[in-house]
């Protein structure tokens, strides 16, 4: 009886068969073999017919409609790279000793015998007497290799089903139902993202699907997929274990009671991490599937399967080599499993990649972001080398300034200079500002909040300690945030959107955002200064610009980082922009940036203050130096404003000049 491992196997092996088939179709729909055929009902159906142009071609005799195809399809070889077996009259076999390089026009058949009187003969198809079956069975010698990353995948589930589960029918029962709730682990590396894109790509379903990351973090499979909606095409929430080990259990629970009441949609749990998840997934989940990983004999299957080396020849060679391949990666199988590459040539450069990786790791140079360590080793020094990182300022993007000290009042104020006179070299504080009002006000309570606090009494969510300054360039808002800092006497931590999205890709910009806060977190009390905030976006427009995912996966983590109490304990949060309008409602709302102020352009008076402060103890020199009689800021007022009177004076003034030109 077929165990159940075999039978996952050989039914996602057979998806995967199907895909290739499907796109070989496409692809000589494309060079003119085949075209689309319609169905009774007049809707499309999947189904392909003899093209014109390949009737006019094709005869019937095999070994030239075998070049002729070669040739429309890009590749005069009559079978797959890396097959262990020829296909018959392929260009290989040939007797002719022809280059399967040989580009030139096939020699036509040979023209048949007329057949004797009162003999029967076989007649060879031609023309319209081409079948589809015939072509078909032609164009399989062009199937590509198996790609090594669905295999790997379709053998780890194949695993991970057969050694959780006794019967198929616990598996089905639960896939089948409305809403399943499953976990599927295997701890090699990009298990993870691989399982989203073969699910995307319908290879793993009988369907494809639109994945839906439940903790905002981006697609599983590392993709943006296109806005415009399908109605063939299933939506399914997804959660990534690497992004589960960086959350807490009430977290994990706020996200998935979230994805359960949104919509009524399954939800797959992808985790290639080395440990065991929290008991908040592994208990709940309707369904948990799990394997060790790779494994000898599962490398033979995938050699086989991907260029054709016999099983038993692997295994051979990795019992002499004594290959361990605990520590494989899909990465590594995508680099070293090649068309045209032995088995031994193989097993050599992926030994290479995982010593390669082990001394990376060793030295604690492994750059890899977290979620794709190298399966059961190195994940935990990768953390740990990132947190270094973090701690050193060096991959966050965030500048760190300290307070300046304060200056004694005795030193600050000259008893002699006018109001608001303050020495040359003093630090700058909000209290010396000018034109800030509410914000210089919220600075107040803020202090005296921030004693109480540092106290025992008074909590943090208590505290007003998120605001949003914005006003037109050169108002001084960054001025305003390096005043705080002197007057809280805390560090400034300093960023800007423009930084965090200096990476480009979705997850190490999401990466950078969650750094800054955690940095400012280990700096707390501290203030959090963060510039062009605008950058974010809205989601108002969502749909109607490229890429939307992206830009709904920033915003959707800012608000996360926000709301995160224990995330920001301790940690003032200063937004500035200059365009708040295009800010998202929600990080405007209560908790988050609620208290905005808006900076105006300086009047009068706020001018004066800035030159006072900036003056400092020279103002009474520079006011002794101004001139007794000064000069007129307007010109005079006309004497006569009457219009004629103007004129005549005008045109008499004409008069007098031209005389004296005449005399």
């Amino acid at each position: 009886m077929e165990k159940l491992e075999q039978r996952v196997r050989r039914y996602l092996l057979a998806r995967l068969r199907r895909r290739a088939v499907l796109d070989l179709y496409e692809t000589a729909a494309t060079a003119g073999l085949l075209e689309r055929g319609v169905a009774d009902t007049g809707t499309l159906a999947r189904s392909w017919i003899v093209s014109t142009k390949a009737r006019q071609f094709l005869t019937g005799a095999r070994d030239y409609d075998r070049k002729i195809i070669g040739r429309m399809m890009g590749s005069s070889r009559g079978n797959r790279e890396g097959d262990s077996q020829d296909h018959p009259g392929s260009a290989r076999n040939s007797d002719d000793g022809a280059s399967p390089y040989d580009w030139s026009t096939p020699a036509p058949p040979c023209q048949q015998p007329k057949p004797k009187p009162g003999r029967r003969t076989r007649r060879l198809p031609v023309g319209s007497a081409i079948s589809f079956n015939y072509v078909a069975e032609l164009l399989k010698e062009h199937l590509p290799p198996s790609s090594p990353m669905h295999v790997a995948v379709a053998l780890l589930i194949a695993r991970a089903v057969g050694t959780s589960l006794r019967r198929l029918s616990a598996f089905t029962g639960v896939v089948r139902s409305r809403t399943p709730f499953v976990l599927i682990k295997a701890p090699v590396a990009r298990f993870e993202a691989s399982v989203g894109m073969m699910l995307e790509e319908g290879l793993l379903l009988p369907f494809s699907v639109i994945l839906e990351d439940v903790a905002r973090e981006g697609s599983l499979s590392g993709r943006f997929r296109d806005n415009r909606p399908s109605k063939q095409q299933m939506r399914l929430h997804t959660l990534a274990g690497s992004s589960l080990i960086k959350r807490d259990d009430r977290t994990i629970r706020r996200l998935l009671r979230t994805a359960m009441t949104d919509a009524a949609q399954p939800i797959l749990v992808a985790d290639e991490t080395p440990t065991a998840l929290t008991p908040v997934i592994v208990e709940t989940a309707d369904l948990v599937v799990e394997c060790d990983g790779f494994d000898r004999s599962m490398v033979a299957d995938l050699l086989s399967l991907c260029i054709g080396v016999p099983s038993d020849v692997a295994l051979n060679f990795m019992k002499m080599k004594a290959f361990d391949p605990q520590s494989l990666s899909i990465d590594d199988l995508l680099l070293a499993v090649r068309p045209g590459r032995s088995a031994e040539e193989v097993l050599t450069l992926l030994s290479m990649l995982i010593d390669r990786c082990s001394v990376a790791e060793s030295d604690g140079k492994d750059t890899e972001d977290a979620g794709e360590g190298r399966g059961r080793s190195g994940g935990g020094k990768s953390r740990a080398k990132s947190a270094e990182k973090e701690k050193a300022g060096g991959s966050t993007g965030v500048e760190v300034i300290l307070p300046e000290p304060p200056i004694p009042e005795a030193v600050l104020v000259d008893t002699d200079s006018p109001p608001l006179t303050t020495a040359k070299g003093a630090p700058i504080t909000v209290e010396t500002l000018c034109g800030y009002g509410a914000a210089q006000a919220w600075t107040r309570d803020l202090k005296a909040d921030l004693e109480l606090w540092r106290e025992g009494a008074l909590t943090w969510p208590e505290m007003s300690t998120k605001l949003l300054l914005s006003g037109p360039p050169g108002t001084g808002k960054t001025t305003f945030a390096r005043a705080l800092c002197n007057t809280l006497q805390v560090p400034l931590l300093v960023t800007s959107v423009a930084n965090w999205l200096e990476p480009g890709f979705l997850g190490d910009v999401l990466q950078r955002m969650s750094a800054a806060f955690t940095q400012a977190s280990k700096h707390a009390p501290a203030i959090l200064f963060i510039d062009e905030i605008d950058n974010i976006g809205s989601r108002a427009n969502a749909g109607s610009r490229q890429h939307d995912d992206y830009w709904v996966s920033l915003i959707n983590r800012l608000l996360e980082l926000l709301d995160g109490a224990t995330k920001t304990e301790g940690v003032v949060i200063v937004g500035a922009t200059n365009l708040p309008e295009k800010i998202d409602p929600a990080l405007l709302r209560s908790g988050r940036l609620e208290t905005h102020v808006r900076i105006p352009l300086p009047d009068v008076e706020t001018l004066t203050g800035i030159l006072t402060h900036h003056l400092g103890n020279d103002l009474p020199g520079v006011l002794a130096s101004a001139p007794a009689n000064r000069a007129r800021l307007r010109p005079p007022a006309a004497r006569n404003t009457n219009p004629q009177q103007l004129l005549k004076n005008s045109e008499n003034r004409k008069a007098s000049k031209g005389k004296g030109a005449a005399l």
